[in-house]
């Protein structure tokens, strides 16, 4: 057998929907669940043992899909040696009905789980009342058909709906089947008399529309004897031109007394005159010329430099012996005569400032000179013994 890209999760999938309903419906849930576990040994094996069991009949092709299968999850191929080949499957003509509502209690059960799986399209039930294999269960058996696009994944999608059914207490038999693949006769026969399941999301079936009224049927058979435009001729006479309505005149002005009706036209007409503009000339203007600020008056005490302690004793020391003689001073120049004066005067104002910061501590100080003087300058005025 050629890979002509399909899985061997979906092949296997699509050999145990041809044995429907010659194989046991338990068998073929349990094979189906071994493949959407990934068992895919086990799920073969499981084929091949309930068509060995109950001497079920397979066509050659059956045969050969399934010796591939066994060779492809390293299995026994010998088995299907056994297995009993015809050319021709026996006519057995399944029995399906409705007529029991068999999707009364499926909508609330599968609403749910169908919404989480990819690509369901519809979802169909009916009852079947004939056996199936070689051991079947009770009857009537119900048939769960599900209808999947292909971005759906079959194997998974049988099992989980199955699972569901099963867990809130429904026996059924699920048959996935994809949209667009052929039907055999078996689930062919199980559609057409089937019941719609309705889901949320899945898209359902359109109803039927209703039947028309009896004035639609007479008008219907009247447009039935009258010629249609595709029977007509092609020198047809164009239609006659349609007169555009007059529009209706404006209404009258009428003038009654000092108190005036009036239909004033909107149109073009403005709420409010616009309001004159004055036109001024404007002359080029002349570049201003930004006024330098005036210069700030220079504080020569500010600006000359912070003497240190050390040169300022120094020079008070100087300033402090005897002056020279004149002859010293009529040789110093204009410029040097000013700096001399201005170093006087901030000399004289340091004085006065340091005069008051430290009277406090003169005070004190002359305070205890006069008490030593008083008292003694020994033992803390007490006099040495």
């Amino acid at each position: 057998m050629t890979n002509d890209g399909v899985g061997l999760p979906v092949r296997l999938h699509d050999l145990l929907l041809s044995m429907a309903g010659r194989v046991d419906d338990d068998a073929l849930s349990q094979a189906r669940e071994f493949l959407a576990v990934g068992e895919l040994d086990r799920a073969v094996e499981m084929l091949v043992g309930t068509l060995l069991a109950g001497s079920i009949p397979v066509l050659p092709d059956e045969r050969a899909a399934i010796t591939w299968a066994l060779h492809e999850v390293r299995s026994d191929a010998s088995l299907t040696d056994r297995l009993p080949v015809v050319e021709l499957l026996p006519f057995v003509r399944h029995r399906f009905t409705a007529e029991s509502d068999p999707v009364a209690d499926l909508a609330g059960v599968l609403n749910r789980a169908v919404s989480v799986l990819p690509d369901v399209r519809s979802v169909r039930c009916v009852w079947r009342s004939s056996p199936a294999g070689s051991t079947p269960g009770p009857l009537p058996q119900r048939v769960v058909l599900v209808d999947i696009g292909p971005q759906g994944f079959a194997p998974a999608t049988s099992y989980r709906v199955d699972a569901v059914l099963r867990k809130a207490g429904i026996r059924a038999s699920v048959e996935v089947l994809t949209v667009g693949t052929q039907l055999s006769e078996y689930h062919a026969s199980a559609v057409t008399a089937s019941r719609p399941v309705p889901i949320s999301g899945a898209p359902m079936a359109p109803p039927p529309p209703p039947p028309p009224p009896p004035a639609a049927v007479a008008h219907d058979h009247l447009s039935h004897e009258q010629p249609t435009w595709f029977d007509q001729s092609e020198d047809v006479s164009a239609p006659a031109p349609v007169a555009e309505p007059t529009p209706a005149p404006e209404p009258v002005v009428e003038e009654t007394g000092s108190r005036r009706l009036r239909t004033p036209s909107l149109e073009g007409s403005q709420p409010f005159p616009p309001k004159p503009v004055k036109r001024i000339s404007m002359a080029p203007a002349e570049p201003e010329i930004e006024a330098l600020p005036e210069p700030m008056p220079i504080n020569r005490a500010e600006v000359t430099t912070e003497l240190k302690p050390d040169e300022l004793a120094a020079l008070q020391a100087a300033l402090a012996e005897t002056p020279e003689p004149s002859s010293v001073d009529a040789n110093l120049s204009e410029r040097e005569r000013a700096l001399l004066q201005q170093l006087h005067e901030e000399l004289a104002q340091r004085e006065q400032t340091g005069a008051k910061a430290t009277d406090t501590g003169r005070w004190q100080i002359d305070r205890s000179s006069a008490r030593q003087s008083a008292f003694g300058t020994s033992n803390n005025g007490h006099l040495p013994q």
